[in-house]
């Protein structure tokens, strides 16, 4: 969700370098379109500026040649701000991240703009990635989450897929490390031929993945945030946690809201009706 503020910095000051400091491998996926170069975060050797206290010479060296730095991190006492000062660079701005807290994460980041006098002109996340397949017919489709509380139950997915088989040419399930418990549960209940699978994938190879389907159906998650980003139609499934504020966002996204938070008041009739209306719409599938 940084990465509108990240292209409105890159166009409005296009002759600075940028230097993004973040998680990797996630990171990477602003590089070479908004960043010109990223680095590491959590490296050991950037701690000092999260400790109060005197920062040694070889932090104060590597960070003094910068006019402007933003601060995405909870700073609510102000130590990174403050060793970033100390550090010699010229303008630090942070983020609240409670200071609007009734407003998309994605607007609220881009507070930082404005002590810039910059606006957010494109509030859509949006990585470029290649060519799409002009005949693609595969429901990409993410059965997990960080969290169980976001999670579809299993039996409405099975269900869900059984009624939409006939609408793609095949299926792509993808998944993560967290999510071994429901994948195997999953596909110890699939019985639908045409199932392609793809676990634990780096991150350039599941980017290419989700541009080559022709929709993507998924949870609250990073996984459904990549796959809007990229320009995939991506259905998104929100229970528990707030789509109008966390939700995907662009023209090509669609939203199916639980009526009570829970994740089984989804109803499989639902989420057939959105993708058969969404496939009628693009003309996708057999």
């Amino acid at each position: 969700m940084t990465l509108p503020v990240l292209r409105e910095i890159r166009e409005s000051y296009s002759d600075a370098e940028v230097l993004l400091l973040g998680i990797l491998p996630q990171a990477r996926l602003a590089m070479p379109e908004f960043v010109d170069r990223v680095e590491r975060l959590d490296g050991p050797d950037l701690l000092p500026i999260f400790i109060d206290g005197v920062l040694p010479e070889i932090v104060q060296t590597r960070l003094a040649g910068f006019d402007l730095a933003l601060n995405f991190v909870p700073d609510l006492d102000g130590v990174i701000a403050r060793n970033l000062a100390a550090a010699g660079v010229k303008q630090v701005i942070s983020w609240s991240p409670g200071r609007r807290p009734d407003i998309h994460a994605v607007f609220a980041l881009a507070d930082l703009l404005g002590p810039l006098g910059l606006a957010l002109r494109d509030p859509v996340p949006r990585l470029a990635i290649g060519a799409r397949p002009v005949h693609s017919a595969t429901l990409g489709f993410h059965v997990g989450s960080g969290s169980p509380q976001k999670n579809w139950p299993i039996d409405y997915w099975l269900a869900f897929l059984r009624r939409v088989d006939g609408l793609f040419d095949d299926f792509l399930l993808v998944g993560g490390e967290a999510d071994d418990k429901v994948v195997h549960e999953f596909l110890g209940r699939w019985n639908i031929p045409r199932l392609r699978i793809l676990l634990n994938a780096s991150l350039p190879n599941l980017c290419q993945a989700l541009n080559d389907c022709a929709f993507f159906i998924g949870h609250d998650t990073g996984v459904t945030h990549l796959a809007a980003a990229i320009g995939t139609p991506t259905v998104a499934l929100f229970g528990p946690t707030n789509p109008d504020l966390w939700a995907p966002l662009g023209e090509h996204v669609t939203i199916v809201r639980s009526p009570d938070t829970l994740m089984a008041s989804i109803s499989v009739d639902a989420a057939e009706e959105t993708c058969r209306r969404l496939r009628k719409r693009r003309g996708v599938g057999a």
